[in-house]
């Protein structure tokens, strides 16, 4: 998988770094590369691309909102053998208790922002 995430996301350095992680449905490893952290979820299964879109497309709807920082997505890789790779911008992510109050406004201004479009 190294040579084809090198590949893909065009970097020379991909350095493993931090701990893996697996949910119940991915696993996550992030990486060094030439252009910086990027996060990668791993996933066999048949249907991980759609997964991998769908949850790329919701981040970027996110982003346009402009109300919640999420990592930017940077692209969604077939993996030889069947399943894909998601990789994304590397958030760091601890110490992150200190911002619960704002995080709580900004979910609550994304809730609002269609309503907001509509102008209700």
């Amino acid at each position: 998988m190294e040579k084809l995430l090198k590949a893909e996301l065009k970097t020379t350095v991909l350095k493993a770094f931090g701990s893996s992680g697996g949910g119940c449905i991915s696993h996550g490893q992030s990486y060094e590369t030439d252009h910086g952290r990027v996060f990668v979820k791993v996933n066999s299964k048949p249907q991980a691309r759609t997964m991998f879109e769908g949850e790329m497309a919701s981040l970027i709807a996110i982003q346009q909102t402009n109300t919640v920082r999420v990592p930017k997505p940077i692209k969604v890789i077939d993996l030889p053998g069947g399943g894909a790779v998601f990789a994304m911008e590397h958030l760091k992510m601890k110490s992150l208790n200190k911002y619960s109050a704002k995080l709580g406004e900004q979910i609550a201004e994304l809730h609002l922002y269609n309503q907001k479009l509509g102008g209700n």
